[in-house]
C-alpha cells in the first residue's frame, strides 16, 4: 500500500545493528521522503532537520535532502529565515552547547565542545565570543542567574518546561 519507499526503509532498518542506529536511519529516510513531497515547505523542514541535529549538519547534505542545489537552497534559506544556513547551523550548535553545559554542572567545556562537533575548545570559545561577546563561563554564569529555577529543576530531574512544553532551556 505504501510502495517501494516503505520496503526500502524496512530493509535499511533490518540491516541496522542497534536501536539508536535504526532511529537515525528512520529519521533521515523519513525527512528525505517528506522533503520530496509536493507542497511541502522544504526550507522549514531543513531548518528543523538542522535543529534536531543540534547544528551538526552539512549544508550540502541538507540541500541534497531537500532536493535543491546548494546555491538554490542557500538563496531560499536566506529568503525565508533571514540568515544563511551555515550561520543558522552555527547558532543552533552554540545554543545546544550552552544548553548542554547548563544542564550538567559536572560536564567540562572541553566535553561540550567535542559533544557538539567543535574542532577544539577554542573553536567553541570563538563562537561564544562572536555571538555573545563573552567567554562560555561568563555567559553560562549570566544564564544561570536569569534561569536559576529552570536550570535547578532540570539538573535535579524535575524538568521545568517552557510555555511550549519543551524541556529545553529558553535561551
Amino acid at each position: 500500500m505504501l510502495g517501494a519507499f516503505v520496503a526500502q526503509l524496512e530493509q535499511m532498518l533490518g540491516a541496522a545493528r542497534t536501536f539508536p542506529e535504526r532511529v537515525r536511519m528512520a529519521d533521515r529516510c523519513l525527512v528525505r521522503h517528506a522533503l520530496k513531497s509536493p507542497g511541502f515547505d522544504r526550507i522549514s523542514a531543513a531548518a528543523g532537520q538542522m535543529l534536531s541535529a543540534s547544528g551538526n549538519s552539512r549544508v550540502s547534505e541538507v540541500a541534497a535532502d531537500s532536493g535543491l542545489s546548494v546555491r538554490q537552497f542557500e538563496r531560499c534559506f536566506v529568503q525565508q529565515l533571514g540568515v544563511n544556513p551555515k550561520l543558522f547551523a552555527r547558532i543552533v550548535r552554540f545554543e545546544a552547547a550552552l544548553d548542554s553545559k547548563a544542564r550538567s554542572s559536572i560536564k567540562s567545556w572541553t566535553d561540550v565542545a567535542h559533544e557538539f562537533g567543535y574542532y577544539d575548545q577554542m573553536h567553541m570559545v570563538h563562537d561564544f565570543d562572536i555571538f555573545t561577546g563573552g567567554t562560555p563561563t561568563k555567559i553560562l554564569g549570566e544564564i544561570e542567574i536569569l534561569f536559576r529555577e529552570q536550570i535547578q529543576a532540570i539538573r535535579s530531574g524535575r524538568h521545568s518546561t517552557n510555555p511550549a512544553g519543551d524541556p529545553q532551556l529558553i535561551l
